[in-house]
């Protein structure tokens, strides 16, 4: 027999062997599948970091801007032309400093016949009384003459304030901001005249939500953040008792020192009001979820391996990180898988082996 189909003719035989070998050994055991069956889908593998909560201030944050402590607009009380300005817009005035002044015109011819006036009714009263003792004057006319002097010294009295009028003065310490009139110009009474600032102290002004008022305390620490980078600390002056209908928030005012009204008003600025501590998170924004319902929140995993969603408040927030409060003081928090994972899905959770 040719040699090579005598070969192949002994391995045909040793793989029929083979294969009966196997029926052999499995005799005397429980037959087995050979393939398991899963115990239904592949778990859904997530990432987690242990995470532990640590005490953090609550702060507050709101867009302002600055304002001044005071402002009034400095109106006219009597008619006249102006005659001198005094000072100069950007200048700092003290009170009582003249800002301009109006021409006198007839006032002072008026002020002397007032008291020209009053003189003589004080004459014709004290005449009266002395007749009226001698029983040649009737109380009528005693209380005529009295009256008649009262008038006068009203009229005198009038003639006086118009005088001192002329004269528009600083109603505080401040800064001029805006002057509205020029040397011959012609006011009436109630036109604008002087806009001036009361810029030391301060104020940054914003809106606080009304979910967030109740941790703005009057009195309390805050800290702002203004345009071009000056950060100032003050304190709470006011806290508005009642909403806006519109916003649905409240105003707040935080007051600071402002020597030499170095930073000018109504420049924007961000607003930090430090409030109480409580135990947060930090967890990186892209680990935050929100639920179908809107709420914010963490996905974590639970003891058992099983999706967990909490609603969270945020109690700080930096460039890198928000604090959040509102959750255990321990969770293992998802930190990849996340959008996938459903609350109450059983997941294949395996810990993070860098800090995000």
């Amino acid at each position: 027999m040719n040699r090579s189909i005598l070969t192949a003719i002994l391995i045909f035989f040793g793989l029929v062997l083979y294969m009966a070998s196997g029926l052999v050994f499995r005799e005397g055991r429980e037959a087995e599948p050979l393939i398991t069956d899963a115990q239904g889908p592949p778990l859904l593998a997530v990432r987690v970091r242990e995470s532990e909560a640590d005490p953090v201030a609550r702060e507050i944050l709101m867009t302002g801007h600055t304002a001044p402590n005071r402002a009034v607009r400095v109106r006219a009380e009597v008619a006249g032309r102006v005659e001198a300005v005094l000072a100069e817009r950007g200048r700092s005035v003290s009170r009582g400093d003249v800002i301009l002044r109006l021409a006198e015109d007839d006032r002072g011819q008026r002020l002397e016949e007032a008291r020209s006036r009053v003189e003589q009714r004080r004459q014709e009263y004290e005449a009266a009384r002395r007749l009226r003792d001698r029983d040649l004057q009737s109380p009528v006319a005693v209380a005529t003459a009295l009256a008649e002097l009262r008038a006068a010294e009203r009229t005198l009295r009038q003639a006086e304030l118009d005088m001192e009028r002329l004269s528009v003065r600083a109603p505080f310490d401040g800064v001029l901001n805006e002057r509205m009139v020029e040397e011959g110009d012609f006011v009436s009474v109630g036109d604008p005249l002087a806009h001036v600032l009361d810029l030391d102290p301060l104020l940054v002004v914003g809106e606080v939500l009304e979910t967030q008022a109740k941790h703005v305390k009057e009195g309390g620490a805050a800290r702002a953040r203004i345009a071009g980078g000056e950060v100032v600390g003050g304190f709470i002056r006011f806290r508005s008792s009642e909403a806006a209908a519109d916003t649905r928030t409240m105003r707040v005012e935080m007051v600071f020192p402002n020597p030499g009204a170095r930073t000018a008003a109504g420049l924007s600025a961000e607003l930090v009001v430090e409030a109480e501590r409580v135990s947060a998170h930090a967890v990186s924004p892209a680990h935050v979820s929100i639920a179908d319902d809107g709420r914010f929140g963490v996905k974590y995993v639970d003891t058992d391996d099983r999706v967990r969603f909490v609603e969270a408040d945020i109690v700080r927030s930096t460039p890198d990180a928000l604090y959040l409060g509102g959750l255990p003081e321990t969770i293992r928090l998802i930190t990849a898988g996340q959008g996938f994972a459903k609350e109450g899905d059983l997941v294949d959770a395996h810990p993070e082996t860098h800090a995000w």
